[in-house]
């Protein structure tokens, strides 16, 4: 009877190990499957190099004209872990050399940025307010919220360092990632860096995150982008009402 009892504790010392196994292996397959379900971004040795993405980018910057898209955009405070998500719409022309940008937020609430002349305006509809700041030298410099459509790569080269940071899968496009830091002292004391996620079907960016010295970000996601088509000028006026509030700032 002691020998059957005996027995009977090693048979279920082994079975307590091997559910124990069991339990274990569970776990680790768990793990492993999540890891593969994971969005994937690959080692920096992508498919295209640095010199080949700019030079991809500068074809197209040769033939740039407009762009026109929708937009999502995401603000981040990292301190305080605030989110803020709106969305509109975003056109981008030149007028000569000078960038001219409206970009429509109408949801939660209608909001308007124009650069246009030297000038870039914030409207508030709701508030009836404009703030009209002069931008003086810095009008080329606007450009950095689109960074990636229409620059030529001497320009990218002229004020960022930049680095391929691997490729990513952004709604079902194969993206290239570029990482630009600003060579400008003044810039990187504003933003630390910008990516851009380059669609590789057409090498313009379906993405862009501006990450500030702080650490705060701000993600803009583009879909059903429209290149070098028509705009018309009625697209840049802001329609402020006679008894907007104008604000010089």
């Amino acid at each position: 009877m002691a020998l059957n009892t005996k027995t009977q504790r090693h048979k279920d010392t082994k079975k307590g190990r091997f559910e124990s196994y069991l339990s274990g292996l569970s776990l680790c397959l768990c793990a492993f499957v999540s890891l593969c379900l994971m969005p994937s971004v690959s080692p920096a040795q992508g498919t295209y190099t640095l010199d080949q993405v700019l030079a991809k980018m500068d074809e197209v910057g040769k033939v740039f004209r407009s762009m026109q898209a929708a937009i999502e955009r995401t603000k981040v405070t990292v301190i305080v872990n605030d989110k803020s998500v709106d969305s509109g719409n975003v056109y981008f022309t030149r007028r000569g050399k000078d960038p001219r940008i409206m970009l429509q937020i109408n949801r939660p609430e209608q909001q308007r940025m124009l650069i246009d002349m030297g000038k870039a305006f914030l409207y508030f509809p709701k508030l009836k307010q404009v703030q009209e700041y002069f931008l003086g030298k810095n009008r080329d410099k606007v450009e950095f919220m689109l960074i990636g459509f229409g620059q030529s790569k001497e320009d990218i080269k002229r004020a960022y360092n930049s680095a391929i940071l691997g490729e990513e899968v952004i709604d079902g496009q194969k993206t290239s990632i570029l990482e630009l830091k600003p060579r400008d002292p003044k810039a990187s004391a504003l933003f630390a860096s910008i990516r851009l996620w380059m669609d590789q079907q057409r090498w313009i960016p379906v993405q862009i995150r501006t990450t500030e010295a702080g650490g705060d970000y701000m993600v803009l996601k583009f879909t059903n982008i429209k290149m070098n088509q028509r705009i018309p000028d009625s697209v840049f006026d802001l329609k402020l009402p006679k008894d907007v509030q104008t604000i010089k700032m």
